[in-house]
């Protein structure tokens, strides 16, 4: 009896630590959309990739919505123009002392305005769909993982985790699409899917905090943090175009 206790307690353990390590800000796909390109009445030339595209979101319902020409620059315009770059860091530091001894220390972070959508680069998330013999329609699955960034003076765990927990949205460090794509292609076309990513991004002031004198070591101000955007599904959120080749 004692033993079939004890191997009770232990199961028992062991679930309740994996339920403490599981992540809770990871978000994958669970459900495989397929999503019908093959109306070419969409096709339009975008200058910002030297190709015809087909440009478009989705929605709730998992169905198409299809972008103008003008829809789509107007979201794309400024994509990626914050995306980390450690040749442009822009950190302003005040108060900074030189601490003598050693000290245990952490960082909080209060958020200054409101969030605001940021459009992330042009990813490439397919290989490439060549034609089949002929010209005609070919599927294919697509799978996308998009993660959270910080500004480029935001390098240590510590400081990003400060960011996570003082923003006022719930935090998502990453999600995933996965899509079956449907396209019309003319014998010898061939093209793949790109992907804008979309991002709440939040910024604030970085305060570091000390267990000795008046507390406040150093501000960081102007620091952002991009949390992915989720969809209605909880689906990474974005633009996607279809991109002829």
């Amino acid at each position: 009896m004692f033993g079939k206790r004890l191997f009770a307690t232990g199961i028992a353990t062991i679930m309740m630590a994996a339920l403490m390590i599981a992540p809770t800000n990871n978000v994958f796909a669970q459900e495989n959309k397929n999503i019908d390109l093959t109306n070419r009445e969409n096709i339009y030339y975008d200058e910002s990739v030297g190709a015809n595209v087909i440009a478009f979101t989705l929605n709730k319902d998992g169905s198409v919505n299809y972008l103008t020409k003008t829809e789509a620059d107007s979201i794309t315009k400024n994509a990626g123009s914050e995306d980390i770059n450690l040749k442009e860091t822009n950190s302003n530091k005040i108060n900074d002392k030189i601490m003598l001894r050693d000290y245990r220390n952490w960082y909080v972070f209060r958020q200054t305005s409101e969030p605001t959508l940021y459009t992330g680069s042009l990813k490439k998330v397919s290989a490439d769909l060549v034609a089949p013999r002929g010209g005609g329609s070919i599927t294919k699955n697509v799978g996308y993982t998009s993660t959270h960034f910080f500004s480029a003076s935001i390098g240590s765990q510590d400081k990003k985790s400060a960011i996570q927990a003082g923003a006022t949205i719930g935090w998502q460090s990453s999600a995933s699409t996965s899509t079956s794509y449907t396209v019309n292609l003319r014998a010898g076309e061939k093209g793949y899917i790109g992907f804008y990513p979309y991002y709440n991004k939040v910024v604030g002031d970085l305060e570091l905090h000390g267990n000795w004198g008046d507390g406040l070591i150093s501000t960081e101000r102007g620091v952002a943090g991009y949390s992915v955007k989720l969809t209605s599904d909880g689906e990474a959120d974005g633009l996607y175009k279809f991109i002829y080749k």
